[in-house]
């Protein structure tokens, strides 16, 4: 299943979207060097796409609202897996907003596509602006693919950038 980051963006009232594009959030993934370690596979700790993304502390800040460099279109930032707090606010306040954009991603199924795996089939994305989840609803069959993942820039906001929406003329709000 993915979910487009542009219309979770675009969900937002204005104001939400001024307050949230002055904050950054602190992103932890520090599952993937334990799973490293525990299963015996090597973790890339070379440059990953931006000389500040190496080593083996998977661990940063990045933007709520970012500018995905292709389309020029801002998209919310935010993973319920990845995103731990808000860092300009206090514990309470991050829980509490995280949690309300964690709700908007997940219950907002307008902007959802769920894909059907068959046998052959490739599915590419862009995890600039969209979000993917996995579904285990496969019962007992055999299931097997690989995952590539490209090397990405530093998340940025250009305060310029405009949303997906107003890009195509669609009502704003």
């Amino acid at each position: 299943m993915w979910s487009s980051m542009y219309a979770a963006y675009d969900l937002l009232s204005p104001h939400m979207k001024v307050f949230l594009e002055g904050l950054t959030a602190t992103h932890d993934a520090e599952e993937f060097r334990e799973q490293s370690a525990k299963y015996g596979f090597p973790l890339y700790t070379k440059e990953r796409g931006h000389p500040d993304n190496t080593g083996d502390r998977l661990r940063t800040s990045h933007p709520v609202i970012r500018t995905n460099p292709v389309t020029g279109f801002k998209a919310l930032y935010v993973n319920k897996s990845f995103t731990k707090r808000i860092d300009q606010l206090s514990i309470d306040e991050s829980d509490a907003l995280l949690a309300y954009l964690f709700r908007l991603v997940a219950e907002s199924f307008d902007f959802q596509v769920r894909f059907r795996w068959e046998q052959d089939d490739l599915c590419i994305w862009d995890n600039r602006s969209t979000q993917h989840s996995g579904i285990f609803d496969f019962g007992k069959q055999k299931r097997s693919g690989d995952r590539v993942c490209s090397l990405g820039e530093k998340p940025f906001l250009d305060p310029n950038s405009s949303s997906r929406q107003a890009a195509l003329g669609e009502e704003d709000f």
